[in-house]
């Protein structure tokens, strides 16, 4: 009997033409060309966003890199030579540092106990959380600047305690990023099943968040420190305002005496955002992973 069975599967007559339909299907997938093709207006899009983007950082290599007759890196080792880059530097770094620190400690958990607890409170949460993009940074130093500062009678300015000011105003702009990005790790598993889970096999809430929480949302807490780095490390207007040296401050007051080493230090300042732009797209390409845990992970 030739042609196909009553059950649907390919007797030995029609096997060869099968077999040779499949290969054809195959190499058809394999030919080149045969891809979705990316849209005019794409392609036209990304033409200028790269113009936009790239435009002005070849007007500033080569106004810092070059003389008007031929082309050196001096001033790029003049500036980072300077003890004025390098304590400016490392300020940025470690109120960046601190600042990212304090928003995954404070944000990670309150993040967590909304979505399992207190889940009327996400409005109220989200309304707050996005007030710093309403609010001008130059509002929150001037406030800073009035409720703390050398003609008010809490004097913190003046004091040891003076970067508390600097770190909380940094903590605070860069709340929405963070938020967001924990909020959205957090929805985007079971919280509710993986805790009660975990409270079934004997763990306490804090165990609960340390072992199971967390590692489930570990790209969602990565993407919201990267975040929060390159915002405070980029941030001008309450460093200047407030009376900080850090490295954008410093920037502008070195472009007012050697134009050409600051502009070799902003392709520094852009390297450096850049950097972590970067780390943070390569770990949003990443597929979260399943989570298995057992009792004695819990332990």
């Amino acid at each position: 009997m030739s042609g196909t069975s009553i059950t649907g599967e390919a007797t030995e007559e029609t096997l060869p033409a099968v077999v040779a339909g499949a290969e054809a299907r195959r190499s058809a997938r394999k030919r080149p060309g045969r891809g979705p093709r990316m849209p005019v207006w794409a392609a036209v899009t990304l033409l200028m966003a790269a113009v936009y983007f790239l435009l002005p950082l070849y007007g500033t290599a080569v106004f810092g890199f070059s003389t008007g007759k031929h082309f050196t890196l001096q001033p790029l080792f003049d500036g980072l030579a300077d003890e004025g880059f390098q304590a400016s530097l490392q300020l940025s770094l470690t109120y960046s540092i601190v600042t990212t620190i304090l928003a995954l400690l404070v944000v990670a958990p309150t993040a967590y106990l909304v979505e399992l607890r207190f889940p009327r409170l996400r409005t109220a949460i989200e309304f707050v959380t996005i007030l710093p993009f309403v609010i001008p940074p130059i509002i929150l130093a001037v406030g800073l600047e009035t409720v703390f500062g050398i003609n008010s009678p809490i004097n913190l300015i003046a004091s040891s305690w003076a970067p508390v000011l600097l770190i909380g105003g940094y903590f605070v702009l860069t709340l929405p990023f963070v938020f967001r990005a924990i909020d959205n790790a957090l929805r985007a598993v079971d919280v509710r099943m993986l805790s009660e889970a975990s409270a079934s096999l004997g763990a306490g809430p804090v165990r609960t968040f340390l072992r199971v929480i967390v590692p489930s949302i570990s790209l969602g807490l990565v993407s919201a420190a990267l975040l929060a780095f390159t915002t405070a490390m980029g941030e001008f207007t309450l460093a200047a305002l407030l009376g900080y040296a850090t490295f954008p401050v410093y920037l502008l007051n070195v472009n007012g005496y050697e134009p050409r080493m600051g502009e070799g230090l902003v392709l520094v300042s852009f390297v450096i955002t850049w950097a972590g732009v970067i780390a943070l797209a390569a770990v949003a390409r990443k597929a979260p992973g399943t989570l298995a845990f057992s009792r004695g992970a819990l332990m």
